[in-house]
């Protein structure tokens, strides 16, 4: 019997927070340079965790990444780490096409979230 997977991906910047996350069956043709697989038998949905739900939020609404790569794992980010970015958030604002990207970004997770639920 033969068994197809999906591969599960994430960025992550300079500083090893996870900046985005998906699965190639919805997304066969996102870019995956520079990615890091985590999962190279994975159902169609992306789960950051083997046992975690599909499609979680990565990021608070503004923006904060809520998790980061840590010795080959992704990691919830401290109460603390949230607020230094977003300390560092208020003194360098995204620009218009940034904040377009996140709401699209978020749009996006939200409407799979909530037709999953259907």
């Amino acid at each position: 019997m033969y068994s197809y997977y999906n591969k599960h991906y994430i960025t992550i910047d300079d500083q090893g927070r996870i900046t985005d996350g998906w699965s190639d069956g919805p997304y066969p043709d996102k870019d995956t340079a520079g990615a890091i697989c985590i999962n190279d038998q994975g159902g169609y949905q992306f789960r950051l965790f083997p046992n975690g739900g599909e499609n979680p939020t990565i990021r608070t609404m503004d923006g904060v990444p809520l998790y980061k790569w840590v010795d080959g794992k992704a990691v919830a980010r401290t109460e603390e780490e949230i607020a230094a970015d977003r300390v560092d958030i208020s003194a360098h604002p995204p620009t218009a096409q940034e904040r377009l990207e996140a709401q699209v970004t978020y749009t996006a997770m939200m409407t799979d979230t909530l037709l999953e639920e259907k």
